[in-house]
């Protein structure tokens, strides 16, 4: 008997050790690697962009996304109507977030000229939150 369930003991450890490492392997992207790939994705969809830099982190701390995007262009009113039509992209693109921070600017391709959201007009936080407060209206 006692060898049983040294048997049994021994199968349930390595059933569980499986069907831990088939998660991991198996499970899919992480939740910051899909928000990646769904703000690139809406990105590119932008007429202007010509490539897109994300980074996400969502834990249990919460959701933090820097999107850092390049324009077709070094004209500053130019990079700033991309960022215009990028922003409800970018958002709707993660609309299934209800929290966390976001950022966003736009740069020339050689980086020497950027726009940020303030020259929209958006003087709020980071917050998601606030951010599609205002440009959703």
């Amino acid at each position: 008997m006692r060898g049983f369930r040294k048997i049994i003991t021994r199968a349930l450890i390595l059933g569980a050790l499986a069907i831990a490492l088939s998660g991991c392997i198996f499970g899919g992207a992480s939740r910051a690697d899909r928000l990646e790939s769904s703000l690139r994705d809406a990105a590119m969809s932008v007429p202007g962009i010509k490539s897109v830099s994300v980074n996400a982190n969502a834990n249990t701390s919460g959701n933090f996304i820097v999107v850092k995007l390049v324009g077709d262009t070094d004209d500053k009113s130019e990079l700033t109507e991309i960022l215009r039509d990028a922003i409800p992209a970018l958002l709707d693109s993660i609309k299934d977030l209800e929290s966390g921070t976001f950022g966003v600017s736009i740069f020339s391709p050689d980086d020497s000229v950027s726009a940020e959201p303030g020259e929209l007009g958006y003087s709020g936080s980071s917050s998601l939150v606030r951010y599609r407060e205002f440009f959703s209206e």
